[in-house]
């Protein structure tokens, strides 16, 4: 039977191991996400700001109007293109 200073030293040496053949990881591409503060210009070319984003919906204020708007994350992505600033 192995010591407990044997498994330790097996645990350290297969975690070590596991860091150096680690697949290396892929930068992520962040341009299609929905982040609160982000500009957007409607179908009809007036401006938003989203406000908070969730997986299912997305909140936004337009310009001139003192209200919040909420719609579905799938049709924001559809009727709404970004601002590039």
């Amino acid at each position: 039977m192995r010591t407990s200073q044997e498994l330790k030293d097996d645990l350290i040496n297969r975690m070590k191991n596991a860091m150096k053949n680690r697949p290396i990881e892929e930068p992520v591409d962040r341009r299609g996400e929905i982040i609160p503060g982000k500009r957007y210009r409607d179908e009809r070319g007036r401006m938003v700001t989203v406000m908070r984003a969730s997986q299912l919906r997305v909140e936004y204020c337009r310009e001139g109007y003192a209200g919040i708007s909420e719609t579905g994350r799938r049709e924001f992505e559809i009727k709404f293109t970004e601002v590039m600033a």
